[in-house]
């Protein structure tokens, strides 16, 4: 999935925010002997004397931090209730099957089995997340983390990402909410992957957004990419957080293209929101980033983001 806003947008993101007195910074820091780089919004309220949230938020494959910030808007319901976001930009090289050439740098994460280069050349992706949220961010920022209430979130390559920091990162991870992405922990047929174990140390609450008709990561797999059914990872998350084999799944939000089934309570709640005719898109994007038809056919039923903060303001270590 490639999203690339022009150079002018980044320049305008940068330079603007949701208020004057918020901020978006970008960043460079040397890790595991490759230079790295991320975004980071800041909110006009934060407290330095007072510990603050943060959301992890990922970008898709040969995408960026920038294009992912635009597409999410999550800027603007950190700066409404006050959290830090994050945006982890991926290694450059994303490999990628288009007719036409990317109009720049492209990027991609290591998910595991997704996606190439990064999990072809084994990134260790978590290893800098982790590095970000531990020795680097706060110094830089001048913050307090809360370490109580560290979210992750991201759309298709980045989805992936979501889904394996919730695995490997359980002990500092609050809850996670995949989007067009599912946890893929075993080896890929289609190339060089990266498999790991996901052996959680406790209960991660889960909220995965799917479309039904997406034909990129399809809702029911793929087996020439070795992409598993999305109900399968999603029964995975339940098994994990101690749900038992006959988990009772009951409607938690409906309304028009949308339905969402939960189960579990807070601390293991894990939901699936099937969004039909749904395509390998961002709920509730802004502006023309939701196109109503196509392969990429966004529902404004519902507002991924909104509801994806209102899930994790629920959920704490």
């Amino acid at each position: 999935m490639v999203f690339r806003p022009a150079f002018t947008l980044l320049l305008l993101l940068l330079s603007s925010s949701p208020s004057s007195s918020s901020s978006v910074s970008e960043l460079s820091v040397s890790f595991d002997n490759t230079t790295r780089h991320a975004l980071v919004f800041v909110p006009s309220g934060a407290d330095l004397t007072a510990p603050i949230p943060v959301v992890l938020n990922f970008h898709a494959l040969a995408s960026d931090p920038a294009a992912q910030m635009l597409m999410s808007d999550m800027n603007t319901i950190a700066e409404r209730e006050n959290f830090v976001v994050v945006y982890p930009r991926g290694l450059e090289g994303a490999q990628v099957w288009t007719p036409l050439p990317a109009p720049g740098p492209t990027y991609s994460l290591n998910g595991g089995g997704c996606c190439p280069a990064a999990c072809s050349k084994g990134a260790d992706d978590v290893g800098y997340t982790r590095f970000l949220l531990d020795e680097y961010l706060e110094d830089e920022l001048r913050l307090t983390f809360d370490r109580s209430r560290i979210y992750a979130t991201g759309m298709s390559n980045g989805g992936f990402m979501t889904n394996r920091v919730g695995c490997e990162m359980s002990d500092v991870i609050a809850a996670i909410a995949p989007v067009s992405g599912p946890l893929m922990n075993g080896a890929s047929i289609a190339w060089k992957s990266d498999p790991f174990e996901c052996d959680i140390t406790r209960p991660v609450p889960v909220l995965h957004m799917h479309g039904l008709a997406d034909i990129i990561v399809p809702f029911n797999g793929d087996r020439l990419l070795s992409f598993p059914k999305i109900e399968d990872s999603v029964n995975g998350w339940a098994s994990r957080n101690g749900l038992g084999d006959d988990v009772k799944w009951t409607s938690s939000y409906e309304n028009g293209d949308v339905a969402c089934d939960s189960a579990g309570a807070n601390s293991n709640n894990v939901t699936l929101c099937r969004i039909k005719g749904g395509g390998h898109s961002w709920p509730g994007a802004p502006g023309g980033l939701c196109p109503e038809h196509g392969p990429f056919a966004c529902t404004r039923d519902i507002v991924a983001s909104e509801e994806i903060w209102r899930f994790f303001s629920s959920k704490s270590l």
